[in-house]
C-alpha cells in the first residue's frame, strides 16, 4: 500500500514540475554531468524527467531540466512551484549552497498525500539559461546520512562553461 501512495505522490510532483517547466516540447539541458553514488541504481525516467534513480533505501531521485522560458524567478519560488497541490506542507529546512560555482537551495519537507506522509529533499538552481531541480521522494524519515548523499550527489553535478 505504501508503494502505491508513494507511486500517487511521484506523479503529483511530475505534474508539478509540468506546470513549472511547462510540459509541451520542453527543452532538456544536453550534455550535463553527474556523478551517481555506487549504491543507487539508474531507473527508466518518467514524464520530463532527465534522470531517475533508486536509492539503497528505496527511495527515488530525480534530475529535471528545463531549458525554455526561463523565468526570472526566486530560487524559493521554483521551490514552492514544485510542492503545487501537496497537503500540509512543513519546510524542515532551508538553506543556500553553492553547486557548480552558483546559487541553489536546498529544500527538506515534509508533507501528505491523501493522507500519506512523505519527506522530500530539493535542490533547484539556474545555470547557463536552464532550471535544474534535484528531488528525493521518500515515504519514510530520511536519514541524515541520506541527506549528505542526496547533497554530495547533486554537488557533482556540472553543465556548460563556468
Amino acid at each position: 500500500k505504501s508503494a502505491y501512495y508513494f507511486g500517487i505522490f511521484s506523479c503529483a510532483l511530475l505534474l508539478a514540475r509540468c506546470s513549472l517547466m511547462g510540459s509541451s516540447g520542453l527543452q532538456h539541458a544536453k550534455n550535463l554531468s553527474i556523478s551517481t553514488p555506487s549504491t543507487w541504481s539508474e531507473t527508466e525516467s518518467e514524464g520530463d524527467t532527465d534522470k531517475a534513480f533508486k536509492t539503497s533505501t528505496g527511495s527515488t531521485v530525480t534530475v529535471t531540466s528545463s531549458c525554455q522560458g526561463n523565468r526570472q524567478v526566486s530560487l524559493r519560488n521554483l521551490t514552492r512551484d514544485l510542492l503545487l497541490g501537496a497537503k500540509k506542507v512543513k519546510f524542515i529546512q532551508q538553506q543556500p549552497m553553492i553547486i557548480a560555482r552558483t546559487e541553489a537551495l536546498f529544500s527538506h519537507v515534509n508533507t501528505t498525500v491523501e493522507g500519506k506522509a512523505f519527506q522530500l529533499l530539493f535542490i533547484v538552481l539556474r545555470k547557463n539559461s536552464c532550471v535544474f531541480d534535484f528531488s528525493l521522494v521518500s515515504p519514510k524519515p530520511i536519514s541524515q546520512e541520506e541527506i549528505q548523499e542526496f547533497i554530495t550527489f547533486a554537488k557533482s553535478f556540472d553543465y556548460g562553461q563556468s
